[in-house]
């Protein structure tokens, strides 16, 4: 500490690592450690010093203070609060809102669950930032505390808002005429009535693939822990049954699908770490064109009306501000039933895992996750209902992306199934930002096996995919273009699409 008192702080680190290694149940050691990391602006030491104190004692509210300091100066506010709220801090003496938006000031307002002259708790936060993103109108924002001289802070929140068409011209654009090189369109019209009331839409005109998408959301009755939508999904598409996008692949069968659907649901945002969803779906399809071959079965080509329940729960199981760290597990439940001659019944079983990690200290310069996914379906679906694994814009989110889930056009060159397994792990870093303008890169490895009920639409077998993804984000609108390549057959796999509407199912 003398060594410490007189600036020699590296003298100091050595004396106090050795007193450390000699005394390890003393909590003295470790927040001195911590204090000349911090005299060195090497804030994540000082955090992880300050982590060792309270973990030799949890009730020390020295270190609880000082760790909320160090993780507020780093930036990291979630794993602020999480250490003040040891001690009873951090308390808000005044919320102050972004004068220029336009949204109803009272919707605003009670999406955040604190409220000035209490105490910031870590779980109001989080409720507070899910429904923040749940109103769909900030496509970036900041929830920050500054500080008052007795100690107190204000709430700051300052917000990039979506209103009509966009942000601007140029803003709006970009995120409408995005998927143009593809023949599809994303128009959107956004904060209705200044009631976070949101129209988006998808209208696709290849002549192999046809679709229109349209949906309106809104929080009910002025409350943003909830968000109902009504959407409308119009499909005209030509199928052809392959084992590869490129190559010598005969059609294993082939159809005309024409699908009409029109869901209702409801979401929730009670809370920052449970979200559900409830909906209900009633559709009608039409099978024509069909070539069978090995691939199709007349169980899986049923026409007719169908109702569906797709319902589903995400829940924050672990959530370490401090490491920047959190795993979020999900479940969803389809049961089904088609109207044919004779009435076919189903359920949809799917379970998911994301484990998605910032490790430096400046948040978005590494963004490392691993998402595992699996789904099983009981008893006979409509062929459309099938997984599809692959890389196929819009349609499927199940990416494999050494495979391209179309050729020519027709869908169906990727493994199609009824119980699946995936796994994607990517590490991202980001290489320039500007604010506007953000270009990043990253390698990927995507496992999979897919099962189905015949061998036509997948051979079972495991599937391994490795490559690297770059993402270009203008206006925060996501250019993604991906390299892969199939470690089983060698072929490799170019793909570029734009990151449509997030509702989109």
């Amino acid at each position: 500490m003398a060594l410490a008192h007189l600036g020699k702080l590296p003298e100091a680190h050595r004396a106090l690592l050795a007193g450390e290694r000699q005394c390890p149940g003393d909590k003295r050691f470790p927040e001195e450690l911590a204090g000349v990391a911090y005299e060195q602006k090497r804030y994540p030491e000082a955090a992880h010093w300050l982590r060792r104190a309270l973990h030799l004692d949890p009730h020390d509210s020295y270190a609880a203070n000082f760790l909320g300091t160090v993780e507020y100066l780093s930036g990291n506010l979630p794993a602020a609060i999480h250490a003040w709220n040891r001690i009873g801090k951090p308390s808000i003496a005044g919320l102050d809102l972004d004068p220029h938006l336009r949204v109803h000031h009272l919707l605003l307002d009670r999406a955040f669950v604190f409220s000035p002259h209490s105490i910031l708790h870590e779980s109001q936060f989080t409720a507070t930032e899910a429904r923040l993103s749940g109103l769909g109108i900030f496509p970036a924002y900041s929830l920050q505390l500054s500080a008052l001289p007795n100690g107190s802070f204000n709430a700051v929140f300052r917000a990039q808002e979506q209103n009509s068409f966009g942000s601007g011209r140029f803003a709006a654009l970009v995120s409408t005429l995005g998927g143009l090189p593809y023949e599809t369109v994303y128009p959107t019209y956004s904060n209705i009535h200044r009631d976070a009331m949101n129209f988006d839409s998808l209208l696709r005109w290849d002549s192999q693939k046809r679709r229109v998408w349209l949906e309106l959301s809104a929080p009910p009755n002025g409350l943003p822990q909830w968000r109902w939508r009504v959407s409308g999904d119009w499909r005209n598409e030509n199928w052809s049954i392959r084992r590869s996008f490129t190559g010598t692949a005969p059609v294993l069968g082939a159809l005309h699908l024409d699908r009409e659907a029109f869901t209702f649901g409801l979401t929730s945002f009670a809370t920052g770490r449970l979200q559900w969803n409830l909906a209900g779906t009633l559709s009608h399809r039409t099978f024509t064109s069909v070539v069978p071959g090995s691939a199709l079965t007349p169980s899986l080509l049923t026409s007719g009306y169908e109702i569906q329940s797709p319902d589903s729960i995400d829940y924050r199981l672990i959530d370490s501000p401090g490491h920047r760290f959190t795993l979020t597990t999900g479940a969803g439940s389809a049961i089904g039933r088609t109207f044919s001659t004779p009435t076919h019944n189903f359920e949809n079983l799917q379970g998911s895992a994301l484990a998605h990690w910032l490790p430096a200290i400046d948040s978005h310069t590494w963004d490392l996750s691993q998402q595992i996914r699996a789904g099983k379906i009981y008893g006979t679906p409509p062929f459309d209902e099938l997984y599809l694994f692959g890389m196929d814009r819009d349609d499927s989110d199940l990416s494999l992306r050494a495979h391209i889930a179309t050729r020519d056009g027709r869908k169906g060159s990727a493994p199609i199934g009824n119980a699946y397994f995936l796994s994607n792990t990517d590490a991202f870093r980001r290489l320039y930002s500007n604010g506007l303008f953000a270009i990043g890169l990253g390698p990927l490895l995507d496992i999979g096996k897919m099962a189905a009920p015949t061998t036509g639409l997948s051979t079972g077998q495991w599937l391994f995919d490795t490559g690297v993804e770059a993402r270009l984000t203008v206006l925060h609108t996501s250019v993604i273009l991906s390299y892969g390549r199939d470690l089983r057959s060698g072929a490799n796999a170019f793909y570029g699409s734009v990151a449509p509407p997030t509702s989109l199912p």
